[in-house]
C-alpha cells in the first residue's frame, strides 16, 4: 500500500535534485554536440590517418555499458586525483572537486558516440550538390556550412537528437553508483529512514516521465522551428 506521506516526501526529495540531473544533462549534450560534430566531420568525408582511428574508438566507446563507463571513471579519478594534483603543484585535496564534473564526464564518454552517429547521419542526408549551390553564389566553405548545410541537417536529425537527449536524461540516473546525488539517489535517500522505497522509485519515475515530456515538447518545437528556417531559405 502507497503511504501518501511518505510518497509526497520522497516526491520533494527528487525535485530538489533536478536542477542537478539538468546539469549534467544539457552540460553533457553541448560537449557532445561540440565534440561530436568534429568527430562527425571527419569521418563523414574521411579524414586520412584520423578517420579510421576514430571509427576504432566510436565502436569501442559503444561497446562498453553506460555504468560500467562510470564506475571505470570514478576508479580512475580516485586513484590517479593524488599524483595529477601532484605534479601540478596545486593545493587542493579529493573532497575540494564536485564529483558532478566527473560525472559530465563521464556521461560525455556514454554519450558521445551516440550524438556522434546522430550528426553524422544527418550530414550524410544532406545531398553534396549543396556545396556547390553556396559556392555557385560566391559563399566560402564556412558561409555554405553554416547558412546552408547546419540548417538543413538539424531539420533531419532533431527527432533522433531529442531521442538521444532522452536516453542521456535518463542515463544520469545512474550517476549515484559514482557517489553522485541525482533524483533517483534524493527520492531512495529519503526513504531510507521509513524504508518507503517503493514511493521513492514511483516519486522518481514521476519526475522523470515530467522532464521527458517537456524535453519531447522542446524537441517537437524546435523540429517545427528549423523546418519554417529552411522553407523560408528555399523561398528566397
Amino acid at each position: 500500500m502507497i503511504q501518501g506521506k511518505y510518497f509526497i516526501l520522497c516526491l520533494q526529495a527528487a525535485i530538489s535534485k533536478v536542477p542537478q540531473n539538468l546539469l549534467m544533462c544539457f552540460a553533457t549534450l553541448f560537449i557532445c554536440l561540440i565534440i561530436g560534430m568534429g568527430i562527425a566531420l571527419i569521418r563523414t568525408y574521411r579524414v586520412p590517418v584520423i578517420a579510421p582511428i576514430l571509427d576504432v574508438v566510436i565502436a569501442l566507446c559503444k561497446a562498453f555499458p553506460a555504468n560500467l563507463i562510470l564506475l571505470i571513471c570514478i576508479m580512475v579519478y580516485t586513484n590517479t586525483f593524488n599524483d595529477v594534483i601532484k605534479a601540478l603543484h596545486l593545493k587542493i585535496t579529493i573532497r575540494d572537486v564536485n564529483l558532478i564534473y566527473i560525472a559530465i564526464v563521464a556521461l560525455c564518454i556514454v554519450c558521445l558516440p551516440g550524438i556522434s552517429e546522430v550528426l553524422r547521419s544527418g550530414l550524410m542526408a544532406i545531398p553534396r550538390g549543396q556545396f556547390e549551390a553556396g559556392y555557385a553564389i560566391g559563399m566560402t566553405s564556412f558561409q555554405t556550412f553554416r547558412d546552408i548545410i547546419l540548417p538543413q541537417m538539424f531539420r533531419v536529425i532533431i527527432p533522433m537528437l531529442t531521442n538521444s537527449t532522452l536516453s542521456l536524461m535518463k542515463t544520469t540516473a545512474l550517476v549515484n553508483v559514482m557517489g553522485v546525488s541525482d533524483i533517483l539517489k534524493g527520492a531512495t535517500d529519503a526513504a531510507t529512514d521509513a524504508y518507503c522505497f517503493l514511493e521513492a522509485y514511483l516519486a522518481a519515475a514521476i519526475v522523470f516521465w515530467v522532464l521527458g515530456i517537456i524535453i519531447e515538447k522542446i524537441g517537437k518545437s524546435l523540429e517545427k522551428s528549423f523546418s519554417k528556417s529552411v522553407k523560408q531559405m528555399a523561398m528566397r
